[in-house]
This record gives C-alpha cells, structure tokens and sequence, in this order.
C-alpha cells in the first residue's frame, strides 16, 4: 500500500528528527499490536525472549530481526515505511538485519546510536551521514509517558534543548543515529511539558506523578541506510563487535517468503554474517 505521506525531509536535516504523521490507520495499529502479542508468544516457545535488570528495565525483548518475524515483517516492508526512508535517506534504503520489538517500559538516558558518539571530530561527522532509525509507538505518547525525547539538532553538534516526541497511534517517528534521544520519556501530571533529563531521577518518579500509559507499550524499532563507508563501518566496527547483536543475527531465521517480500518491495538485505538468515 502507497501513501501520499507529509515527508519534511528539510524538517529532518534541520532537528535530527521526524514526525511522519497518520501513516498507519487506527485499525492497522490495533492489528499490528495483535500480531506484536502473537509474536512475542512464539518467541517464548521458541526461548528468543529475554530481559535484563528489572531495576532498570521491564521490557521484554526478543533475540532476531522483524524481518525474522511472520506477523511483523509486513510492517517493516510496508510500502509506507520503505518510501519514508527513501526520502529521508536520499535513495534506494538497504536493510542489514537491525531491527526489533518490545513489549513494556524499557531503559531511559540520553544516548546515540552511532560509533562516534562524543568525539565531534571522528569519522561519523565527516561527511553526509545516511543511516536512520524508526520506531513505531503503538499507543499515544502525545499525552502520555513511555514516548521518546531528543536534543534537537545533536545530530549537528554537541548537544541541543531536549523535547518530547509528540507521536500518536499511527504515527512514524525516525532520527539520525547520531541524534540524541531517550526512550520511555515521563510525562508528569502537573507539568506534562516538562523534559526530566536524567534517567535515574525519572525511573524514580512515583506512579501517582506520571501520566501513565493506559496500555501497554509496544515498539518496533527498525534501522535502514545508503550503501557508505559510513554503513560499512557502522557494520564492520559496531555490529560485528558486539556479541548480543551477533546473537540477534544468528537468531534471525528468514525463510523464503521473507527473501521474496524484501525482493518486491525492492529493498536490498544485505547479509551482515554468513549466519544472518540462516
């Protein structure tokens, strides 16, 4: 399915990130939550769900790529979503296994996603960088808490005055990897603008102070790039060199449908490690 979406492409350069709104209808996001639940059921038979410190985290997460997943890799190839990384990106996106979902309230604090995450001077800043992450919230973080907030325009320098990410259900947000942002932002009752930017302090925020979400939290999270020296080290010098992204790829099971689906929707899977697809 096509879409005629408001793609600001200049609004993106400009603040590091992108509101794509209504690109899923309100239906489709129900759907999609039901096909999320379905998922994480077989990932559980299939022992691929795991979490870390309930102190920190209570998110479930899953070991292998969207496009690994029957119910949810329509929506990764989803017309909609491969024309917005086409525009934001500037070209045919390639997609390298980095994607996944989870279910619950994950981490917070103010990170990037690139190699170069504090030395300005380093290869990730020099030159036009194309690789961009999206995430699908399935529930409405205009309102509510467990949304994401970014500096705006760090994805050009230092820092930048940190905002909340006003998605909807059926919006798409994307941003620069090399975007600051936190997940599972907290929304306060008394004050629901106002941007607490230290992650210890707002996991400590007491239930009866935060607008909390009345479902919950589900999130596909889905990375695409140009063909660059860029991607090429992001895979070579982070990807590559880390062992819970490697066990995530070796996960990641396509069969043939999977390979057929990227083939039409003319997205190019690149296969990262031998293991990658299996």
């Amino acid at each position: 399915m096509s879409a005629n979406l408001a793609i600001d492409k200049a609004t993106f350069e400009r603040d590091g990130y992108l509101i794509v709104k209504n690109v899923f209808t309100k239906d489709e996001v129900e759907q999609i939550r039901k096909e999320a639940y379905a998922s994480a059921e077989q990932d559980k038979q299939k022992n691929l769900s795991f979490g870390y410190n309930p102190k920190l985290s209570s998110a479930t997460y899953f070991r292998g790529d969207v496009l690994s997943k029957p119910q949810l890799r329509h929506v990764l190839l989803d017309d909609r979503i491969v024309q917005i990384a086409k525009i934001i990106l500037g070209g045919d996106p390639v997609y390298f296994g980095d994607s996944n979902y989870q279910i619950g309230t994950g981490f917070r604090g103010y990170h990037r996603d690139n190699i170069d995450r504090t030395d300005l001077t380093a290869p990730d800043w020099q030159g036009e960088y194309t690789i961009i992450r999206m995430g699908i919230y399935l529930q409405d973080h205009k309102k509510y808490s467990g949304g994401l907030k970014v500096r705006m325009g760090s994805h050009k320098k230092a820092s930048g005055k940190s905002v909340f990410v006003d998605s909807e259900e059926g919006d798409v947000v994307v941003w620069s990897l090399k975007t600051m942002h936190s997940g599972n932002a907290v929304r306060l009752n008394f004050a629901p603008n106002l941007t607490i930017n230290r992650g210890g302090i707002e996991g400590a925020i007491p239930a009866f102070l935060k607008k909390d979400q009345q479902r919950e939290r589900i999130i596909l999270f889905m990375t695409f790039g140009l063909k660059s020296k860029h991607l090429d080290r992001y895979i070579e010098q982070y990807m590559l060199k880390r062992k819970e992204v490697l066990e995530h790829l070796k996960s990641s099971k396509l069969d043939n449908e999977a390979w057929e689906l990227a083939k039409q929707k003319h997205v190019e899977v690149l296969k990262v490690i031998p293991e990658y697809g299996g």
